[in-house]
């Protein structure tokens, strides 16, 4: 009996020692911010993601450079037709000699009053000049487009010159046509009488020598 009382009168203090926690505010009591609703309404959407119809393949290749096709070897390089650009519907070629600090541009401007015509100076002379366009040589011959009719065709004239002792190429051209650096014409216009003597001046030896040194100038 004892017991039982004792056990009541625990539970009794327990229970007046428990505390019941207020009820949370579920909602604000003080008014909604409307501006920052306001604002928060007006910012633009997100863009949506947009899907290509098919997948995107990869541009970057897996592999070196591709070598150019092969051309067919049942083809005939001689039906292939290179078209040179053409100043005058009727027209002739003329020599032109190239003279010492020339170049494609400044011979284009001096002859057609258009540098920009270089290109067809290169293209008429591919063979003679090669690959690169920047590099000509003095007193070598171009190829240039002219009117028929205005066209300059004179051929060289030479006269013979007996070589002397001491003679060499460089002395004969400046003593000749006034410009030692020259003698490159002296040696196309005699090349196989030096040829014959291993490149040898000897005493006695004729050569011809040009009467104007571009005959066309």
């Amino acid at each position: 009996m004892k017991k039982l009382n004792l056990l009541f009168l625990t539970l009794f203090f327990i229970s007046c020692g428990k505390q019941t926690a207020p009820p949370l505010a579920l909602q604000d009591t003080e008014p909604a911010d409307t501006a920052n609703e306001f604002n928060r309404s007006n910012l633009p959407k997100a863009p949506e993601a947009t899907f290509a119809a098919r997948p995107v393949e990869n541009d970057v290749p897996d592999h070196g450079p591709t070598p150019d096709p092969e051309p067919d070897a049942d083809n005939d390089d001689k039906d292939e037709l290179t078209i040179e650009p053409i100043l005058y519907e009727d027209f002739a070629w003329e020599k032109h000699l190239v003279k010492p600090d020339d170049f494609l541009i400044k011979i284009a401007k001096r002859e057609y009053g258009d540098f920009r015509l270089w290109r067809h100076i290169y293209a008429w002379n591919k063979d003679e000049i090669g690959d690169n366009p920047n590099i000509i040589y003095p007193y070598n011959f171009l190829n240039l487009q002219r009117e028929r009719l205005k066209a300059k065709t004179a051929e060289p004239t030479f006269t013979n010159y007996t070589v002397q002792s001491g003679d060499n190429l460089w002395n004969i051209a400046g003593n000749k046509y006034g410009d030692a650096k020259s003698w490159i014409i002296l040696l196309w216009d005699n090349e196989e009488s030096i040829k014959a003597t291993a490149g040898i001046l000897n005493p006695g030896m004729t050569l011809k020598i040009r009467e104007r040194l571009d005959p066309n100038a």
